[in-house]
């Protein structure tokens, strides 16, 4: 199934739900949702599962989606209350508009935090922070030339052409900190 929407960025929150909604529809797959099982055991060739409002299953094949974007975490973070400015969770993002000509930190080095700062680097001036370098190249969704050292990454910005290098909005990344 092809994927919608621009290649020359990455995709938006609502363009990715759009699309898993719209190829869980073209499947043959009982999904079952917003379930939460309580137990899970193998019966011959099939599986039973038995979900925590009494509802019980029969299937050939369970994927466990654990919902990890389910229950957002922000860490308390010292110095956060006196913080002016507007603390996002990265489950709550949806678009860059709101953030134009802001100074953002996006905090976090996986793959939601690098597309989200590749996202505002376009309208916002942007800065990812991490707790160690960034271990892989960037990611470009189209043919641009991206260009990353051993110790530092930068990409250019699918819509302004500009390279993101990158405060009164501060993004926190979906990963709960070490303690």
């Amino acid at each position: 199934m092809h994927f919608p929407g621009d290649g020359d960025r990455y995709p938006t929150r609502d363009e990715v739900v759009d699309y898993l909604r719209a190829y869980a529809r073209r499947l043959t797959a009982d999904i079952h949702t917003s379930t939460t099982v309580s137990s899970v055991t193998r019966q011959g060739s099939a599986w039973s599962v038995r979900a925590e409002d009494g509802r019980e299953f029969t299937a050939r094949a369970v994927i466990a989606a654990t919902g990890d974007y389910g229950t957002p975490y922000i860490p308390d973070l010292s110095g956060r209350a006196e913080f002016a400015g507007r603390v996002l969770h990265a489950a709550a993002y949806r678009s860059p508009g709101t953030f134009a000509g802001q100074r953002v930190v996006v905090v976090g080095g996986g793959n939601s935090a690098v597309q989200i700062a590749a996202e505002l680097g376009a309208v916002a001036d942007t800065t990812l922070a991490t707790r160690r370098p960034i271990g892989w190249l960037a990611q470009c969704p189209s043919a641009r030339t991206c260009t990353g050292g051993s110790r530092t990454q930068a990409w250019t910005s699918p819509r302004s052409g500009a390279c993101c290098s990158m405060t009164r909005t501060l993004l926190i990344h979906r990963r709960r900190l070490p303690p």
